[in-house]
């Protein structure tokens, strides 16, 4: 018999660039701006331009806690909220909705592969 249990907590972030630029730093760019901040603490993003910034959460991940139709429920918090309003904000908060359950079909994929494997 194979089960599993887990907590998952997964941090996004929502990020504006210009088309071709990189919207994340990379591990050099990141040590370099912690060291330049007081202490040296990590930045707290890892782009540049952030718009919004928060966590998903799933509390109960667990083989015996399977949802009847199979979307897992995440659930939000928005730790960074957009500050700009109007249409950026939109696209902001869709791109955040687009994430989640585009994460709620990956987790549901994984149960079915994982059940598979394990049958």
């Amino acid at each position: 018999l194979h089960y599993f249990d887990y907590f998952l907590k997964l941090d996004w972030e929502v990020a504006i660039t210009h088309p071709g630029e990189r919207a994340y730093r990379t591990a050099d760019e990141l040590i370099g701006a912690a060291a330049k901040q007081d202490e040296g603490k990590a930045p707290p993003s890892v782009t540049r331009n952030r718009l919004s910034a928060g966590t998903f959460k799933i509390k109960e991940f667990s083989s015996e806690e399977v949802p009847l139709d199979g979307q897992w429920q995440l659930a939000v918090k928005v730790k960074k909220p957009c500050s700009i309003d109007g249409e950026l904000n939109g696209l902001a908060e869709g791109l955040q909705g687009r994430l989640r359950e585009k994460i709620s079909r990956l987790l549901s994929r994984w149960v079915e592969e994982y059940r598979e494997h394990w049958v």
